[in-house]
Order: structure tokens, then sequence, then C-alpha cells
């Protein structure tokens, strides 16, 4: 969950800002080359400031070690909590799954299970594990070690956002909701296994995984090779505990790369994981990650060659960036968007949701933002292959001052001061900086910005300690239902406080239905209320941004925006 986003001013006097507050104009005629001898000297401090380190320590060559930035401490390195794309860039490449990721937008490939096949009816999916999958400790990774990484999520053994993963399984949700009312109730251990053997999980033997669905799911390949679904090492959970387990000097993974060092807010280092079944077809010996919180700095990062690739650079430097051979750009599957806390006042009233929203010039921020390369979005759900969507979003701004006088604040009188959370980034300050003018100009009503650290943030989402928070969807597989079920009640990525049967019974509708065109139609009256009810208001579709060095070979574009080292070789030492 991450996102980025500029704003420029356009005609800067009707948002009460000075000049300075978007040079896009200006920068438009500047050159790369006056970008690397006047602006990059500005920023080499924050830079050196951020920690970044050529890793000079790591028992590899750095000629075969790929240096991607972060732009923030990862929050755990437990796969079974991993909500965030800081996470998944770090837990991919120490982690693998039943499926892997391809290199680009291509079928999934082989993991763990070298093999799999589906029943006619689309429930069973049984995978062949290979017989040479290893740990990094040696030991050998067997079915039993993915049913029990799926069990501690659903026996509540860890607070995992996505359980709603393990939820398409049969039984499974069931059995968690049991499994809560057997705990409370300080029922034996024995019943409660007796349950687990009710969950559409079995192994005929270490190497063969049975999987009985709830109902078909089409996309449950991208499923299984979501982080979520990695396995965990019974026998380290079982030595350190379920948390200790996972830190970084602790950790026993079985992806291609194994964790060799974690300096907060310095630098996550990896080496090889000399255990790994395909050790021998890897062109890189090490991952490094420094982590450089400021755009800018990463930006400047790999202008010194200190990193190969970085993610989301600075939106008032896209232009001047974009010139370059090593720039990409393209669509992706994400959503960038402000979360309302609809359980305090005055935002449990559906018409001040809806108000703010409609308040919202999106066309001109977008347009406005790196010339259109951004879409506004018209519904919550990016556009995708078959799905028509929805047309509710717009800009109204009479109506939302109407709608705002029949809540009861007329011209903005009486609304209490409203904050916008968001987590450190130029970009989301940016952002909010163009809601606040919108909100405060269009609607009369006072509006304060308040920055958190990641972490620090994602606190605050999980206990609903916060008024509106600028928010990031990317997609875990090319499906509506990817953006739709998280609005569902209790769902651990709703974080909204939003609870709506109707919706709730749109969505487990949905998901019932086998036949293709009345399952996309229960979506899509899913996706109208949720626009009309509005816990979640959508500014603008993704676009991703990267810097990538020339001599990466096997990094590629991909919807997802998921990259594994595996696939990458250095073409020419840094």
């Amino acid at each position: 969950m991450a996102g980025i986003g500029r704003v420029d001013a356009g005609n800067p006097a009707a948002y009460g800002h000075p000049e300075p507050w978007c040079a896009l104009g200006h920068a438009r005629a500047r050159s790369p080359t006056m970008y690397r001898t006047h602006i990059l000297p500005l920023l080499g401090l924050l830079a050196l400031l951020a920690g970044c380190s050529n890793a000079d320590d790591l028992p590899a060559d750095p000629s075969r070690t790929f240096f991607a930035a972060l732009g923030s401490d990862p929050e755990t390195f437990d796969p079974g909590i991993m909500s965030g794309s800081i996470e998944g860039k770090v837990g991919y490449q120490l982690y693998e799954g039943l499926i892997s990721p391809p290199p680009g937008d291509g079928p999934p490939e082989p993991g763990v299970a070298e093999r799999w096949e589906t029943s006619a009816d689309g429930l069973t999916w049984t995978f062949h594990l290979r017989d040479d999958a290893r740990w990094s400790n040696g030991d050998r990774v067997v079915a039993e070690d993915f049913r029990a990484a799926w069990f501690r999520m659903i026996r509540g053994d860890v607070a995992a956002d996505y359980v709603s993963f393990v939820r398409y399984i049969d039984n499974a949700y069931a059995f968690e909701v049991t499994n809560r009312v057997l705990k409370a109730h300080r029922q034996t251990q024995v019943l409660r296994d007796l349950l687990e053997g009710q969950v559409g999980v079995s192994i005929p033997n270490d190497t063969t995984l049975v999987v009985r669905l709830e109902q078909p799911t089409p996309f449950f390949a991208d499923v299984a090779m979501f982080y979520v679904m990695f396995p965990v090492h019974r026998g380290n959970i079982e030595e350190h505990g379920q948390d200790d387990a996972f830190r970084s000097e602790n950790l026993v993974t079985n992806g291609p790369f194994r964790m060799h060092r974690y300096l907060r807010r310095n630098r996550v280092e990896l080496i090889v994981n000399e255990h790994y079944w395909d050790r021998d077809n890897l062109g890189l010996d090490a991952v490094v990650f420094p982590i450089i919180e400021d755009n800018s700095a990463r930006v400047t990062a790999f202008m010194d060659g200190r990193v190969d690739w970085m993610h989301d650079p600075p939106n008032n430097q896209l232009v001047i960036l974009s010139a370059m051979d090593e720039f990409q750009s393209a669509p992706q599957l994400g959503t960038y968007y402000y979360r309302f806390n609809t359980t305090i006042e005055p935002l449990d009233d559906r018409r001040v949701r809806q108000a703010l929203s409609l308040a919202l010039n999106r066309s001109e921020l977008c347009r406005c933002t790196l010339d259109d390369l951004y879409d506004t979005p018209a519904g919550f759900v990016p556009p995708l292959p078959g799905y028509a969507g929805v047309d509710i979003v717009r800009y109204d701004p009479a109506e939302a001052r109407r709608l705002l006088a029949d809540a009861g604040f007329p011209g903005g009188e009486g609304f209490p001061e409203l904050e916008i959370l968001y987590n450190t980034s130029e970009n989301h300050k940016t952002i909010a900086q163009f809601v606040q003018d919108q909100w405060q100009n269009e609607l009369g009503i006072s509006v304060v910005l308040i920055n958190q650290e990641w972490k620090v943030y994602l606190d605050a989402m999980d206990a609903l300690d916060y008024e509106v928070a600028r928010a990031g969807w990317i997609g875990d597989y090319v499906d509506p239902n990817t953006f739709l079920e998280l609005w569902r009640t209790g769902d651990g990525n709703n974080r909204t406080g939003f609870a709506n049967p109707e919706y709730d019974r749109l969505i487990a509708a949905s998901l019932a239905e086998t036949d293709y065109e009345r399952r996309l139609g229960l979506l899509t009256q899913a996706e109208e209320l949720l626009m009309t009810e509005m816990p979640v208001m959508p500014i603008y579709f993704y676009s991703q941004f990267h810097l990538v060095r020339n001599s990466i070979d096997g990094w590629e574009m991909n919807v997802r925006n998921v990259h594994l080292a595996r696939w990458m070789t250095k073409t020419e030492a840094q």
C-alpha cells in the first residue's frame, strides 16, 4: 500500500497559493544535464543523512549485488502479518510460495510447487512440492510448513490483515469464528484440533498439498503466490516464539536469498540462500535495500550509482527524469484514495463524506500532475479487462455545498476542524495540500495536515486514531474482487469502521457465483454501494514510475509491480 502524487497549481490564485506551489512549467525547460548539475548537489546531503551504504562488508561481489532503495523500514519480516509494499519488496526475495510471480505479466511460475492441477469443478487444487526445496538452514520445505503458516492466521496466533486470503479455503472461516469462541470459553485443545481437520487442507505426504476451496476461485493461483501464503519454519517458531522467530537475527526463510543483516533506518542486506533449489541459476549473490525515506534522496542515490532501482520518484521531477533512458513508466493496478473514519462525527454522516468527495476537483489535480500521467477515477476499481466498473465519482461543488448544508453545516458553519493524516512523503504532502485547499475554498471548512512516519501511521490506521487519512491499494490479482472485498465488515484492511450488511451480502454472493457475467454484476452493485456510502474517497488511479539501471537484465515492468531478484543479472560492474 503505497502511493504517489503531485499537485501543479495550474492557476495558483485559484488555490490561494503563491507561484512556488508548482514549478512544472519551469521544469519543462530544464534538461537532464541541468538536473544533474544543479539539482543533485542540493539533494546530496539528504542522501547522506538517509544512511545509504554501499554495503562493502557484504560477503558478495558488488558486481553481483542488486541495490534497491526502500522508502522506509519494513514493518515486519513475518509473511503472515505483512500488508504493505515495503514489506513485500523484501518478502518476495526472502520467501517463496507454492507459486512464484513471473518476471513480467506472464502466467505464474512454479515455486516450491513444481506443478499443480485443478479439479474440473475448480474446487480442489493439488500442489506437488519439490523434493529439493530447502529452508536457509538446510531443512526440507514440506507441505506442513504451508498448512502451519495458514493456520497460524485463522487460529489468531498472529493478527493478519490478509487472513481473508486463507478464507477462500473450505471451512477456514467457520473454523476461525468457532475457534475464537472456543478459546474464549477455554475449551480443550483436543476439540480445536478436531475442528482443524474440517478445514480444506490435506497432506497425503510431505510433497503433496491438497487444497479444497469454499467455492470456485479462478484467481487462486494469484492468491497462492502472494506473500501472506508463504510457508513458515515451524521449528524456528517453536524455538523463538511467534514474534522473535521473525527478528532479523533469527530469521529462517526459503527464498532465493536469506537475511544477512538489518540495520534499522539504514539498510537491509540479503545474501544467497545456499540451500535454495534453483541456486545454480541465480544471477546475483546479494540484494541490498538502502532505506532512504526522502524521495529526492532516492533519486540522488540512483544518479550517484549507489542504487540500481528506485521506485516512486518525486512527482515534481518526473518530467525531467522521463527524458532519461533509465526511466520507465506504465499504468499500475492500483488506487490512491483517502479513508474516512466513519465511527466519529461528523464523518459518520454519509452526506458529509459525499460532500467532501464532490468538492475535490480530481481532473484539475491529475491534469496538473505530470501532464495527465495519472487517470481520474469514476469509481474505486481501476480499469480491468471485462469489468466496466461504475461512473459515480465526480466534481460537483454546488452539490457538495448542498449536502453539507443538509447535514447541518451551511457554508461550513459549525463544522469542526478536520485533520488529514499522511505518512512521510513529499508526494503525499503535496496531495494533502491540494485537498486541504479544495475543502477550505469550496466548503468553507478548516483543514489541518498531520504527518507521521510509516510505522506510527500504520498503528494509527489499526487503532482508527485518525479522521481522514491517505492510503493506496495495489491489486493483489487481476480481478475487481481484490479492490472490493477490503470493505467487508471486519476485514483487516478495512480500517474505516465501515460496516454494511448489504455490501457484505453482495461480496459473499459474488464469491459463490460461478457464472462470470452474473459475478461481475454483483461486484458492480457492490462498487456502486461503496461509492454511495463513500467510506473511502478515490483520488486517482496509479501509474508506476521507476529508475532502473540499464545494466540490470531480468527486471521487467508488470502491473503488480513485483520484481524478484531471482530473475535478474547484472551485465556489468557498477
